[in-house]
């Protein structure tokens, strides 16, 4: 393995565990006042890696755009709009059911290609 495709690939471990760790702790963040600190940290480094990502492989399409609205949520919760962090835990939420679903129809396109051979 290349040394640029193990940076790519710590780019992508960043991205998806701080993503993950960005789901528990906003949903803790209603409860404890240090998991929304915990929250708007890892949404940004999210955000950072992402673009960094995007912006190495040349890969942005639309929806990196729409991405980004849970950053815009951390950053108006920071500066004190009424339930700024609800819209960005939401947003959170819904690109990570995305993620999920963008992966399970490569899988069943990778099958379909597979029995068409």
């Amino acid at each position: 393995m290349s040394e640029e495709n193990t940076s790519l690939l710590w780019d992508a471990i960043i991205h998806s565990t701080a993503g993950i760790l960005a789901l528990v702790a906003g949903g803790l963040m209603y409860s404890y006042t240090w998991a929304l600190v915990l929250f708007s940290g890892l949404m940004i480094l999210s955000a950072v890696s992402a673009i960094i990502i995007s912006w190495r492989d040349d890969a942005w399409v639309p929806g990196h755009f729409l991405a980004i609205l849970p950053v815009i949520g951390v950053v108006g919760g920071l500066l004190a709009v009424p339930y700024a962090f609800t819209f960005a835990y939401a947003c959170l939420w819904l690109a990570f059911i995305h993620f999920i679903y963008r992966g399970y129809v490569k899988i069943q396109e990778a099958k379909a290609d597979g029995d068409a051979s």
